[in-house]
């Protein structure tokens, strides 16, 4: 006998470089919008790549308490504000049976050189303690359970750029062979950083995209033989940025 459940999504949120709700992010899509624009986190003026899809006009605190933001890179942020637009109520769920999915590609490549420079510049010791708590993958998923108080599976998911699709096919089967009765799905990152892009340029990944125009970029991700940009995000693959809420069908809206 088969005893899977079957499976909807009831919610959704999208923090993305073509807007930062699913309204705006649909309706960027039907027009087209490109998300890439100038590289604003650092001078690229030794870089070959001038631009890359940014998240745009985001305000952590209109998502979570300012105090928690600071503790918080910005890949989690998007992260927990793309949760916080599914609108699940939790005061109608059993928190145990409430679980997230939530990945991202790589953490925060930000953080670790932004404090490798103050070590090498300033000493060890003034190096902020938090740094591992800030850098690493799995604060994502810690975040948006410890913002909406979600005490049921957790998991971290770190598959590069399948990682999106794994977190939903993750949630899914968590929740169609019953060790959940809702997952929070989100896959998020923040790639823009110095380090990120000399790698990429380095590897030569992005040798048919050196473009210093957004205009440029859409032209040539599709004739490229290696279509890889820096990209930001609360996301699943394929630049589609979305965060998921699924649950069991018979308690779905």
């Amino acid at each position: 006998m088969d005893m899977k459940r079957r499976v909807v999504v009831t919610g959704l949120g999208a923090i993305t470089p073509i807007g930062n709700d699913v309204e705006s992010f649909w309706q960027g899509l039907k027009e087209k919008k490109i998300g890439f624009g100038p590289i604003t986190y650092f001078d690229t003026t030794e870089y070959k790549v001038k631009v890359a899809a940014q998240v745009k006009d985001f305000d952590a605190k209109n998502y979570m308490d300012p105090k928690a933001a600071r503790r918080m890179e910005p890949f989690s942020q998007f992260a927990v504000a793309a949760a916080a637009q599914a609108g699940i109520d939790m005061e109608k769920e059993d928190p145990y049976r409430v679980g997230t999915s939530v990945g991202s590609g790589i953490g925060s490549l930000q953080v670790m050189e932004r404090e490798h420079k103050k070590m090498l510049e300033k000493g060890p010791s003034r190096v902020n303690p938090l740094l591992v708590p800030l850098m690493i993958s799995n604060m994502a998923v810690g975040n948006v359970a410890l913002q909406f108080g979600l005490k049921g599976k957790s998991i971290n998911v770190v598959t590069a750029c399948a990682t999106g699709t794994n977190c939903i096919g993750e949630a899914f089967r968590s929740i169609q062979y019953g060790e959940a009765d809702v997952m929070v799905v989100v896959g998020g990152k923040n790639s823009s950083n110095t380090q990120k892009l000399l790698e990429t340029c380095r590897l030569r990944c992005k040798r048919s995209i050196l473009v210093e125009t957004p205009e440029d970029v859409p032209q040539n991700l599709a004739k490229a033989d290696d279509r890889v940009a820096l990209t930001a995000g609360a996301s699943t693959p394929q630049w589609l940025l979305e965060q998921v809420r699924a649950r069991i069908e018979e308690n779905a809206k």
